[in-house]
């Protein structure tokens, strides 16, 4: 990190936390209460760097990776003040580029007991606004709750028009992020920055601290009255992927030998004396009608011998294609 870099986010966040201790000192309604378990959040601002996300409207207003960084820094303080017992990782912490490989790998190299992605919407239709929380699946019990409860909190505490809970199934793709991490995951659309007037809450301090303590207010809920470790890994066993290829030497995920792909590649090397050593996956799929029809896609694409694997457990990645 330059010199610029750090000192330009040390007194942004030791404004943020000067602003949040005196809000706290004259608020007395606020209290500090102890999760029933050690927590691990990881808060992930998305976009960054040359990814700028949604562009900003305006010369005067900021893109969308900026606004990202700025309520991620708000909820951030807000978790560490007043919930004890919890530990904050964040995916990015400056205006740097984060791969969403990346950003998958710290939530579950941390092992993670939950994942939290901040983004802003955008539309073709102008007059739209509000907020949405994302998930991998309505099935998935512990993500579906904790968004019910950020969604709750956006509609009833901010006074913002909710657009509810969406899953893989109602936006019709995946989002990787929530696909392949292995805790509770949400992703968060904080507003409309097509929309003008929702554009300027969300540049405002009071509009990023409204959105920030609705989550805030949401995921607290969670922690303290649902969350259990023994439910962190549950919904998200077993998955299925799709075996394309094997072989006897490594064969680099990159190459062109997959260029039809057009899919993240995972690589599994068997430690044993199997001679075909390493496998060759794509997909992380949670129903074996969405596996069917990942095997058909790979099919079509010239992998014939294309076939489905179950996994009921973490297991490690040897390389993954980029």
């Amino acid at each position: 990190m330059s010199s610029r870099s750090f000192i330009f986010l040390y007194f942004n966040l030791l404004l943020f936390f000067t602003h949040s201790a005196l809000a706290q000192k004259s608020d007395p309604s606020v209290v500090v209460k102890k999760a029933p378990f050690p927590v691990t959040i990881v808060i992930d601002p998305g976009h960054g760097g040359k990814d700028p996300g949604k562009p900003r409207g305006s010369a005067s207003k900021k893109h969308e990776k900026d606004l990202n960084l700025d309520i991620a820094y708000r909820l951030g303080g807000y978790l560490s003040e007043r919930v004890k017992n919890v530990k904050i990782l964040y995916t990015r912490m400056t205006d740097k580029y984060v791969s969403l490989d990346e950003r998958v790998k710290i939530a579950n190299e941390n092992n993670a007991d939950l994942f939290i992605s901040i983004h802003c919407n955008s539309s073709n239709n102008r007059s739209n606004y509000g907020t949405q929380t994302h998930i991998q699946s309505h099935g998935f019990n512990e993500s579906r709750k904790l968004a019910d409860l950020v969604e709750k909190q956006f509609r009833d505490r901010a006074g913002r028009k909710s657009w509810g809970v969406k899953d893989k199934a109602d936006r019709r793709h995946n989002l990787q992020v929530l696909q392949y991490t292995n805790m509770p995951a949400i992703l968060v659309e904080a507003g409309f920055m097509s929309n003008r007037k929702e554009e300027a809450f969300l540049n405002s301090g009071e509009g990023q601290s409204l959105i920030a303590s609705a989550i805030f207010r949401g995921v607290r809920t969670y922690i303290l009255e649902h969350y259990k470790p023994s439910k962190k890994g549950q919904q998200k066993f077993p998955y299925y992927k799709v075996q394309i290829m094997s072989s006897i030497k490594y064969v680099d995920p990159n190459s062109s030998k997959f260029k039809s792909v057009n899919r993240r590649i995972d690589v599994f090397k068997t430690d044993t004396s199997n001679k075909y050593k390493y496998q060759y996956m794509v997909g992380r799929e949670y129903s074996k009608a969405d596996a069917n029809r990942l095997v058909q896609e790979m099919k079509r694409k010239g992998y014939k011998d294309a076939f489905i694997v179950t996994f009921s457990k973490t297991t490690p990645v040897y390389r993954s294609s980029k």
